[in-house]
This record gives structure tokens, C-alpha cells and sequence, in this order.
């Protein structure tokens, strides 16, 4: 797959950044959850997909990001049971950071994803 260094995005990616992504010509927003130190240092990135936020029930691997966090003019949806891993060549745009607070929020949500919340327990 060729890039196109045109769209192709060569800033430094962070932790809780919000992105957009290019995959076959379809741009979608992600959330970066990958540690700071891989991502300075690999050729890929594990992300959070993030949908547009249609009203309704958000489940409890979902959280609501407002559209003043994520910088795309709309609410979203981060799915932390859509994680995926993506070449950073397909990144086109940094949109928003998110503050700790909601970091924090995006880690739990990721932890009953994974079902950490069980090895508490123990």
C-alpha cells in the first residue's frame, strides 16, 4: 500500500490524541491508546474507533466524548470493544487531545472491555 505524503501526518502522536485516519479513501476518527514511548518508536498504533454520538444508550466499554474534546464538531462515541492496530501512514490528522479526566474514563472502559475489573477481585 502506498502513502501519499501529502495527507499522511508526520507530528508527534500522544496518548489520548484524537485523529483522523484514511482506509479505502474512507477518513473514520480514532482515539490513540498506545503508550507514548511505542508510539515514538513504531511504525503503528493501537487506537480506539470513535463514532459520530446519534442520542441513546452508551454502553459501559463506550464513552461519550463532547465535541469540544475531540475537535471534529460533533459528539462522539469512543468503542473501546473496536480497537484496532493501524500503520501510522494511514493517520491524516490530529483533531484534539483528550484531558486526564477523560483519559481516566477511556482506561476504565478499556479495563471492563478487557475484564480487568475481574483480577481486582483476586
Amino acid at each position: 500500500m502506498p502513502f501519499d505524503l501529502d495527507k499522511m501526518y508526520c507530528g508527534a502522536v500522544r496518548r489520548g490524541d484524537v485523529f483522523l485516519i484514511e482506509e479505502e479513501e474512507k477518513q473514520k476518527a480514532v482515539v490513540i491508546l498506545q503508550d507514548n514511548i511505542l508510539n515514538d518508536g513504531l511504525p503503528t498504533v493501537v487506537c480506539a474507533l470513535v463514532q459520530p454520538y446519534e442520542r441513546g444508550e452508551i454502553m459501559v466499554n463506550e464513552v461519550l466524548l463532547k465535541q469540544d474534546e475531540t475537535g471534529l464538531g460533533q459528539d462522539g462515541i469512543c468503542q473501546l470493544h473496536k480497537v484496532m492496530t493501524c500503520n501510522r501512514g494511514i493517520l491524516v490528522a490530529k483533531k484534539g487531545e483528550l484531558k486526564p479526566e477523560k483519559l481516566q474514563e477511556v482506561y476504565k472502559a478499556l479495563d471492563i472491555n478487557l475484564g480487568r475489573f475481574r483480577d481486582k477481585r483476586k
